[in-house]
């Protein structure tokens, strides 16, 4: 296995396994925004940058997506990397200058402000960093959402800025935006999901036991249809919320244990 050298602590990792990868092990904190282990890398936000020793000169990378192939030397505190992530780390801030999750990060870096102008009000908090495109498009298969525009105008939104058909309201783009752009907004008059801002809404599905709302329909409906095993007690389990699974899966194991046949044991 290859050895990284980062800031002077040495660790061995896979072959092909990221700087990233040899950092956490190594526990070193390299500040990360567009990286996720769901979707393949891409570098988007270039707040990962360190710096990697190529014997007589150096070259800056990103992190998260750098292969280690070899024994490799890599310097995360060094000024050229500090430099680098800062300088990045001010651009996202006049993007976002008043988002609490970025100025945490961009705290722990050093950095409390920006020298660049700050977008208007109605772009702010986005950061460009495709995690939520990505979810879509490589874990969902749906791509709803995508980039548009060019420059300070470039943003995420759906075709046209319409509320996108195929969103299925699930809210994975919610769960990876690491700054809480994307939110989840619940109607109580009309039982639907709202994906702010991308203004998809769909109807939520309520538990068959106790009437709380689960996931969406389209949701709902999109994870049957890929569930392999045609079962009717998998089925029947989907349309129960976490806490209901876990009381008819309990009552299922005590019959069992009893020799009691229940309702889903005869079904």
């Amino acid at each position: 296995m290859p050895t990284v050298t980062i800031d002077d602590i040495q660790v061995e990792v896979e072959q092909g396994a990221t700087i990233l990868d040899a950092a956490n092990k190594a526990g070193v904190w390299i500040p990360t925004l567009c990286h996720h282990p769901a979707v393949t890398p891409q570098a988007t936000c270039r707040i990962c940058m360190v710096e990697l020793d190529r014997g007589e000169w150096k070259q800056l990378v990103t992190a998260c997506n750098y292969p280690v192939r070899r024994d490799i030397t890599v310097s995360v505190s060094g000024d050229n990397a500090v430099k680098a992530r800062r300088g990045v780390m001010e651009f996202m801030l006049a993007r976002a200058p008043d988002n609490e999750q970025l100025k945490a990060i961009a705290g722990r870096m050093g950095v409390d402000s920006t020298p660049w102008p700050t977008v208007t009000v109605a772009q702010r908090d986005c950061i460009l960093c495709g995690l939520c495109t990505a979810v879509c498009d490589e874990v969902l298969g749906l791509a709803a959402i995508g980039f548009s525009g060019r420059g300070v105008d470039r943003a995420v939104a759906a075709p046209f800025r319409q509320a996108p058909d195929d969103c299925i309201a699930c809210g994975a783009c919610q769960a990876v935006c690491p700054v809480g752009t994307i939110q989840l907004r619940l109607h109580e008059d009309t039982d639907e999901i709202e994906i702010s801002p991308f203004k998809a809404r769909a109807k939520l599905r309520k538990c068959e036991q106790c009437g709380a709302r689960v996931v969406s329909e389209p949701t709902a409906a999109e994870a049957l249809k890929n569930v392999n095993v045609d079962w009717e007690k998998i089925r029947n389990l989907a349309k129960l919320c976490p806490k209901c699974r876990r009381i008819r899966a309990a009552e299922s194991l005590a019959a069992t244990a009893s020799g009691t046949p229940t309702k889903e044991m005869t079904r």
